[in-house]
């Protein structure tokens, strides 16, 4: 095994990336995962014209090679990890041999691969059985052997390779959420260049090997220098007083609920996931109805959560739950280089945060009985959102980072404290495939059904909601947490109320 301190050193990682790789270290936080399911049923591009000449694995590893030529840090790994900013850095594996990096699975069940090519609100059981699985793997084995990203193929290899579903699982210090749709658009678009590659006289040995070279280009600046993410004295006054006297200057929102307080043990740190899926004419219907009421489907989903969840907890127990919301800065950030960032793979989140109470002014927009949603809330969200972006990547938390010497002492000294937030939520939108790229109507292969997942933060939020909308028109609601602190149970009753508030919601607003 090589030495891993012997590859070419690239550059420090940045303070929002170290935020990332102390909590791989601690094992606080493993990986995110975006899924994608691809089909191509063309009559000029079918499976029976590229099966003749290559397998499903040689089709993914030609593609692959694509993407790995042009974006850098997927051939980059964080070393030193057990150090704070900025002595952990990013090294360059000299190649990569995708054997050690895509994984094949067979289905089990043909239904289930029905289920994730159709635009029905089904679920694909499998699916989340396979992201369980990965949300509680790490990318510390065989380290300087092999990236810190994985392709995972479920697939039904008796068939043709017409159909399969590709899980991209990173560690966060590679790439943010918003990444992880450029690298399923990219993914796509090197599958067409590959199709279109119907003769064995156009493909060489080098196109299928396993073996990929890695680009020698630079990676992309961190953060803080694509923005100074600049701080106020006021806001780092709060911040730091909050952090010294929370009781006077940070209290905790009366009665709130935040699951089992911080726990670094093995019984708390094993992470379970599974998903709601609203069909894509539920999607569409809470998506017209946001927009009539002045809102986003991000605000009303985050309502309709957190009413879920105070449903399902004791209400004279817990009054009040709170949420953490990332953001992308993206729009923000600065580059000198070529092109833009938008199809970039980088690291911009920011965060705002929210109290959801039983007690609300308005009657609840729901005809589901015990519901707190509202729209009055939902704009309220809506708002709370937009005052965060209006900053302009100022007094953001992210910014807070500059301030913290030891990240991994920063998350030990959570260990055994109250939880600040009850659950968190991320919505990447909905996907949008480059134009003209495998979209048109019955030509190439297209992304289907997508799934945005991350597996729970020991330190962070008692559970998280990722959401993401594919190409099949479903909102996809992952959520995933930790076992010891929250019971499955009650994240299971509060994913099946999920899908009974939606109904709600859009029955109140039709009548």
């Amino acid at each position: 095994m090589p030495d891993p301190s012997t590859l070419e050193k690239l550059r420090p990682c940045g303070r929002l990336e170290t935020f990332s790789t102390a909590r791989h270290h601690l094992g606080f936080y493993r990986n995110v995962a975006c899924t994608a399911t691809y089909t191509n049923h063309s009559s000029t591009t079918t499976t029976a014209t590229t099966a003749a000449t290559t397998t499903i694995q040689d089709l993914i590893f030609r593609a692959l090679r694509h993407l790995i030529a042009t974006h850098a840090i997927l051939s980059a790994i964080p070393l030193r990890e057990e150090k704070s900013y900025p002595d952990v850095y990013f090294a360059r594996l000299p190649s990569i041999d995708l054997r050690t990096c895509v994984e094949f699975i067979s289905r089990k069940d043909e239904e289930e691969k029905e289920v994730s090519e159709g635009g029905e609100g089904e679920r694909d059981e499998e699916l989340d059985a396979l992201l369980t699985e990965q949300h509680n793997r790490d990318f510390k084995q065989d380290e300087g052997t092999k990236p810190f990203w994985r392709l995972v193929i479920l697939h039904s290899p008796e068939k043709n390779a017409g159909d399969f579903t590709a899980s991209w699982v990173f560690h966060h210090a590679l790439a943010d959420g918003t990444s992880a749709l450029v690298f399923h658009r990219h993914f796509l678009s090197a599958l067409q260049q590959v199709a279109g590659s119907t003769s064995s006289s156009e493909t060489t040995d080098a196109d299928v090997n396993p073996i990929v070279p890695s680009p020698n280009t630079p990676l992309l600046p961190p953060l803080e220098a694509l923005h100074p993410l600049p701080i106020s004295a006021l806001f780092l006054a709060k911040a730091l007083l909050g952090s010294l006297f929370p009781s006077w200057f940070a209290p905790r929102a009366a009665k709130l609920w935040t699951g089992a307080p911080i726990s670094n043990s093995a019984s708390q740190t094993r992470a379970c996931f599974q998903s709601v899926v609203l069909s894509a004419a539920t999607t569409k219907a809470l998506r017209e109805a946001s927009r009539c009421e002045r809102t986003t489907v991000t605000a009303a989903l985050q309502c309709i959560v957190a009413s879920s969840l105070l449903c399902t907890l004791d209400a004279q127990q817990y009054e009040s739950v709170k949420v953490d919301g990332p953001i992308s800065l993206r729009r923000f950030l600065r580059w000198e280089g070529e092109g833009g960032l938008e199809e970039q793979f980088v690291n911009a989140m920011g965060q705002y945060g929210y109290v959801h109470s039983r007690s609300i002014p308005t009657p609840p927009s729901s005809a589901l009985a015990g519901s707190t949603f509202s729209w009055a809330s939902a704009r309220a969200v809506r708002a709370a959102i937009s005052r965060e972006l209006d900053k302009n990547g100022r007094d953001s938390v992210v910014g807070l980072l500059r301030h913290v010497p030891d990240m991994h002492k920063f998350f030990l000294g959570k260990v055994g404290r109250e939880r600040e937030s009850s659950f968190e939520l991320s919505n990447l939108g909905v996907y949008k495939a480059d134009s003209g790229e495998g979209e048109r109507e019955g030509e190439g292969w297209k992304i289907r059904r997508m799934v945005f997942s991350q597996c729970p933060n020991v330190a962070g939020a008692a559970f998280a909601t990722s959401v993401v909308t594919g190409g099949d028109g479903c909102a996809v609601l992952g959520f995933s947490w930790c076992e010891g602190v929250v019971e499955g149970e009650v994240v299971e009753r509060v994913m099946r109320r999920v899908e009974r508030e939606v109904e709600g919601v859009l029955a109140a607003a039709e009548a």
